[in-house]
């Protein structure tokens, strides 16, 4: 079978048969791709270390002849990572969750699409950062480039410029609604200025400024509103780590 090397991090994993697991893969040059690893499961397995969840390994995959491609050898890059406690495992699986069902298999990924993604699961896990604004900051790039950013200067439903106060953000319409308009959605999810500051930030892709924010846990409790009113209008599935990350707050 002809065979391949790319990067790849782990985003999901499924028991099959006695010793084997199922991967779900997503390599920087071929998109997501599902992965046979054979053998993976049985005692001193030299893979299994390097297919853990959210790991960035070095592959090579052969071609199957189905649908899925068969791991053949993986070299982990970097050292292991822990993700220390349960809350930063949830968010890391919320991320990884949300890139498996965004994505379609097979595709090549836009240019820096893959790098978003490792460095969102490296930000859960290093202790300095706070994983649910590591969170927040991964799924608005994320819904950004895959076209759904929303208006956060002018008004989503009638254009008029956005004063500095408070607003009210509807994802059925696009974005922040002006006082007139707020009315009009009732499920919308009102944000204090500095929750606004934040999501403008996160939308114009300022990574360093966004990294030296220290986002207090009621504004990051408005933002994950906002999130998950923006995946249950964009993304066509129940992200089931949202409600395990929820659970843990």
């Amino acid at each position: 079978m002809p065979s391949y090397v790319d990067e790849g991090i782990v985003l999901r994993r499924v028991d099959y048969g006695e010793s084997d697991r199922v991967l779900t893969v997503l390599t920087r040059h071929h998109g997501k791709v599902g992965v046979l690893a054979r053998g993976v499961r049985k005692a001193g397995s030299r893979l299994a270390a390097n297919t853990d969840l959210f790991t960035r390994s070095t592959l090579q995959l052969a071609r199957g002849r189905g649908e899925l491609e068969v791991l053949t050898e993986a070299r982990r890059l970097g050292a292991v990572t822990s993700l220390g406690d349960a809350r930063r495992s949830a968010c890391a699986s919320l991320c990884a969750e949300l890139a498996d069902h965004a994505l379609e298999p097979g595709h090549p990924l836009d240019e820096g699409l893959y790098d978003l993604v490792a460095e969102a699961l490296a930000d859960c896990a290093d202790p300095a950062r706070d994983p649910r604004a590591a969170v927040v900051w991964f799924a608005q790039r994320m819904l950004d480039r895959l076209g759904y950013a929303p208006e956060l200067h002018v008004c989503a439903s009638c254009g008029s410029r956005l004063e500095e106060r408070p607003a009210r953000f509807s994802a059925a319409a696009g974005g922040l609604l002006c006082p007139v308009c707020a009315p009009r959605d009732v499920e919308g999810v009102d944000c204090p200025v500095t929750a606004i500051k934040v999501l403008r930030v996160a939308a114009a892709g300022d990574a360093g400024l966004y990294a030296r924010l220290r986002l207090a846990p009621e504004v990051l409790a408005v933002l994950e509103q906002v999130l998950e009113r923006e995946l249950a209008r964009h993304i066509d599935r129940r992200l089931r780590s949202l409600d395990v990350l929820r659970s843990l707050l």
